[in-house]
């Protein structure tokens, strides 16, 4: 077998087996870390979905709560820009929480993350299968079962991300361009249509044309929760060139983008929907579906619904690329199973990490909507994902805080790592809390919080157990620079592992 040439073919043993050991580092540049993000906040399908139960709770007013939501989710954004300044690492909230807090707790932020990441790829591999399969039989008349069409995207997606995060993001841009392009195209015509009859209105962005039955917090809530993925750029602060500059402004370049597009979107909606919005657009499937066939007829139609098929296409590969890096990370360290942290031995892609997350994603995907249905599953763990990822915001925000004021004290800026991260924390944690207390559901709903409880004991146990890691791990960082990663990344990587990784390169 001919080793695909890299970089260090003309390099010694010894350098050709230290260089298995990382990601390769310069390899993406900015455009890269703002797709991935763009990619796991699937803009189309957050549209698509989360404006359907908005509709019940604000009724003309979810514009409104997209403009509110963007400016909280930038209050949580600014923390993981800081951060991922002074500390570019694969592992982010998992690194930035043990620098900022302490290992214990950066553990904490990585078993929580794990789970995170273990039910995102299942949920948006699913709707997916789930989506080609009423797209292929309303098309073409044969019907298989969306589990055949999930193993099959399981595969693609496994296999674009063992070839490489530059190329499967190159795919992302694709079908992200695609998306972003049709939905654009349907409100440019809506808000035409509206400005030819004179409808253009700025009703929507006022708390007064909330039913008097909504609750506006609510419908923000659900704002909020779909920017969730901002942060997924930071996972690439090993592989991208000038990470200092290009992740922070990756962060923000995907948040900018994604919440003018979601004000645009839901402006279009609730101005163009053909009908009540708090009852009809509320009950309505496919609101998005209506919308077009109202103002472009069916084939329009076909374009909407091959959208929201590509946004959860996107959502997945990106998922399984940021995940696979976290997981990387902390395997690294030795927190978690040490084959997670082997790489692909020419393409330096954290294939054990790519393993598990594809497994997961077939496994609990096929599992949960064979038991629950592919819907209710999606309702189930797409709920569940977002109630942990506030976990991991509220720590990341206080991390901020205390790596600045400890570490850092220097550079502390009162209001970028002060006062905003502490606003972040109380935002992330009330909406944890809204989210959770009561119940936020029936039927499997209901599990959420016991889920969370488990896990979150399940994780004290295990950093008991892993005390003596944790331990030599913070020693480790009392001795480090800030942001100092080199030391632990260089000795977490079993020797057998990295002899396996140096022969395959050289076969």
């Amino acid at each position: 077998m001919t080793a695909i040439p890299t970089p260090e073919a003309d390099a010694t043993p010894a350098d050709s087996t230290k260089a298995t050991r990382s990601l390769r580092s310069g390899s993406l540049g900015l455009w890269h870390a703002v797709i991935i993000s763009i990619g796991v906040m699937s803009p189309a399908a957050s549209i698509f979905f989360n404006t359907i139960p908005q509709a019940q709770y604000a009724g003309l007013a979810i514009p409104l709560c997209y403009v509110i939501g963007f400016v909280v989710a930038l209050l949580v954004a600014n923390p993981y820009s800081e951060l991922a300044r002074e500390l570019p690492s694969s592992g982010s909230a998992y690194t930035f929480v043990s620098e900022g807090i302490s290992p214990r707790w950066g553990f904490f932020t990585g078993w929580v993350g794990l789970i995170a990441i273990g039910l995102g790829a299942p949920f948006t591999f699913m709707m997916m299968s789930y989506n080609v399969q009423t797209l292929v039989y309303r098309f073409f008349g044969f019907n298989l079962h969306w589990g055949f069409y999930l193993i099959v995207i399981t595969l693609v997606v496994f296999t674009l991300s063992v070839i490489g995060a530059r190329e499967s993001l190159r795919v992302d841009l694709v079908f992200l361009s695609f998306e972003l392009g049709v939905c654009l195209l349907l409100a440019g015509v809506i808000l035409w249509h509206a400005g030819a009859t004179n409808t253009l209105t700025a009703a929507p962005f006022s708390p007064g044309v909330v039913p008097p039955q909504g609750d506006l917090a609510i419908g923000i809530v659900l704002g909020v929760l779909s920017f969730i993925g901002f942060e997924t750029a930071t996972t690439l602060g090993e592989e991208t060139n000038n990470p200092r500059r290009n992740i922070p402004r990756a962060v923000y370049a995907s948040m900018i983008v994604i919440g003018l597009f979601y004000v645009i979107m839901a402006y279009a909606a609730t101005i163009g929907y053909p009908g009540k919005i708090a009852t009809g657009y509320a009950n309505d499937p496919a609101p998005f579906d209506t919308l077009a066939r109202h103002v472009g007829g069916p084939v329009f139609a076909a374009f909407i619904d091959l959208v929201g098929l590509f946004s959860f296409f996107s959502a997945s590969l990106a998922i399984v690329n940021g995940g696979s890096r976290i997981l990387y990370a902390v395997a690294r360290d030795n927190l978690l199973p040490r084959w997670l942290a082997w790489t692909h031995p020419q393409r330096r892609t954290p294939a054990g990490a790519i393993t598990l997350l594809c497994a997961l994603g077939l496994t609990i995907g096929l599992g949960a909507g064979l038991l629950l249905t592919p819907l209710g599953a999606y309702t189930f763990l797409s709920t569940l994902d977002a109630v942990f990822i506030l976990i991991i915001y509220t720590l990341v925000c206080l991390a901020c805080i205390l790596f600045f004021l400890r570490k850092q004290r220097a550079q502390f800026k009162l209001l970028r790592h002060g006062i905003l991260p502490a606003i972040g924390t109380l935002i992330s944690a009330a909406i944890f809390v809204a989210a959770i207390i009561p119940s936020p559901g029936s039927g499997a709903l209901e599990l959420v919080p016991v889920v969370v409880a488990v896990w979150a004991i399940l994780g004290v146990v295990v950093s008991i157990v892993l005390r003596k890691q944790l331990r030599q791990m913070g020693e480790s960082l009392a001795a480090s620079p800030p942001g100092d990663m080199t030391p632990r990344a260089e000795t977490a990587i079993p020797a057998e592992i990295v002899a396996e990784q140096s022969s395959v390169a050289q076969d």
